[in-house]
């Protein structure tokens, strides 16, 4: 993905606030969800807030373009929440956002056939029964694979995180290798493990470890009847957060800069930060939040932040924009198993025109790297699914890779991601690559920030929480996934 060129500077746009407690503003750095969460949970604690973004835009990797029709603006790439993301569907309630997201309780899995299988959990079973309808609606497995897929995920649910060595890369297996070990079937893996762990992880299956597997088995499908419930944004999240987030902040006081690159900081004899520095001018503060990627935030505070090694890496995720003559896609979106295309979303407003957007997770190497053949083979997978793509003539198409998406949550990556406290008493990180425990998603960006708000307040002994809990585990399921 082309980074954004910064812009010029903004003025401040700022608003009168209540009384504060102290002269200098908090600092954060960064504009992304992480960086905005924590304004927002900062402003209702009372604090100052300043926010630094070096884009022209707030959002980070919720971005949207102009669209190529020229109608509009279509995401970078498509963001989705499920109802296990409590931290992030609560910051949209809190900000006025939530009306912008629909509430989709079924999940169409389209098999290697074109076979569709609409799978929605039942509300009115007990978890994990309310799985039951969506593992029995899965067409493209026989009963015995269907049994041997729900097997794999109480296994899976079972594993407890401290038995797979957290600190040593070395002795966890990956996902792939504890899956094959289990005995799960080889279809299973690749038409539903595959498709489910990649996508809610952003990284390839054959990488990630078994405790970020187990995250998504049991808080985004077992644990609770409304864990999976897909949460989708009808706007355009450039819209969404780049600019409603943005005025709800400005609106409670918080001075956000944009096109303002922080170059250093400045830090007194005690280490303490004392100002934050966007070339020759600098702004004082009592706090920093630091919400930035963590090579970013290595050059900055390489005595806090350590490099990153093997163990820190990114994952890339591409995006096909694909503009048809004509509406192709009678879905809101799907997951394709068993194809190079892994998802396919239609935004609302696309309904009755040709656009749509195919998401491939961990996609390093892709088909070469050669964008045309890619094109050409999403293109080819989407005619033989949908019978209106066949004729459709394809008007433009665009590819859209970020080759660091995501945190990629291989093993051992967990005993290197940060806690949002420093070592300097008013230096907190943010950032969906911090320790959440939360793979890297806009949950995790969002609890990022609040875990660093919620420091920042108990440091100065201001009795606030942002973080809000997890979804309550069924009584059944904590007989095996034990409790939190």
């Amino acid at each position: 993905m082309s980074a954004i060129r910064p812009g010029r500077a903004e003025q401040p746009r700022t608003h009168a606030g209540g009384e504060r407690t102290e002269a200098a503003p908090v600092v954060v750095i960064g504009g992304g969800l992480a960086g905005l969460a924590a304004a927002a949970a900062l402003v209702e604690a009372g604090r100052a807030v300043m926010l630094l973004e070096a884009r022209r835009r707030c959002g980070g990797r919720a971005a949207s373009f102009a669209d190529a029709t020229g109608d509009g603006l279509v995401d970078a790439c498509q963001h989705v929440a499920m109802g296990c993301c409590t931290n992030f569907l609560d910051l949209c309630r809190r900000t006025g956002l939530a009306a912008a997201l629909r509430r989709d309780r079924t999940l169409v899995f389209i098999g290697p056939d074109a076979a569709r299988a609409e799978c929605t959990p039942a509300a009115w079973l007990p978890a994990p029964l309310h799985l039951a309808p969506l593992l029995l609606g899965m067409k493209h497995f026989t009963l015995g694979e269907k049994t041997s897929l729900a097997r794999g995920m109480v296994r899976l649910a079972a594993v407890r995180p401290d038995s797979v060595h957290p600190d040593s890369a070395t002795d966890q297996p990956t996902a792939l290798e504890w899956l094959r070990a289990i005995g799960q079937p080889d279809a299973v893996i690749r038409l539903f493990w595959q498709p489910v762990l990649e996508s809610a992880l952003g990284e390839s299956i054959d990488l990630v470890s078994v405790t970020a597997a187990r995250k998504v088995a049991v808080d985004g499908f077992l644990g609770h009847p409304q864990a999976a419930d897909l949460w989708v944004p009808t706007e355009p999240l450039g819209m969404l957060f780049g600019e409603r987030l943005v005025d709800w902040l400005v609106g409670r006081g918080v001075d956000v800069r944009t096109g303002t690159a922080v170059t250093a900081l400045e830090r007194d004899a005690a280490g303490r930060v004392t100002g934050v520095r966007c070339g020759a001018a600098t702004f004082p503060c009592s706090a920093v939040v630091l919400a930035v990627a963590w090579r970013q935030a290595a050059r900055l505070v390489g005595d806090v932040v350590p490099a990153a090694d093997e163990r820190l890496a990114g994952s890339p995720i591409t995006a096909v924009h694909l503009w048809f003559d004509r509406p192709v896609i009678d879905l809101p979106h799907a997951v394709l198993v068993g194809r190079v295309s892994q998802w396919v979303f239609r935004p609302d407003e696309a309904a009755d025109h040709g656009y749509c957007q195919v998401v491939i997770s961990a996609s390093r190497g892709l088909l070469g790297g050669d964008r045309e053949r890619l094109v050409d083979t999403v293109v080819a997978e989407l005619r033989d699914i949908f019978p209106a793509a066949r004729d459709a003539r394809l008007v433009e198409a665009k590819v859209v890779t970020d080759p660091t998406a995501v945190l990629s949550v291989r093993p051992g990556v967990e005993a290197v991601r940060p806690p949002a406290r420093t070592a300097v008493t008013n230096l907190f990180l943010a950032g969906d690559w911090t320790a959440t425990g939360w793979p890297s998603t806009m949950e995790g960006a969002v609890r990022s920030g609040r875990l660093a708000a919620d420091a920042l307040a108990a440091e100065v002994r201001i009795p606030h929480r942002s973080l809000v809990g997890d979804l309550p585990r069924g009584r059944l399921v904590r007989l095996f996934a034990g409790s939190r």
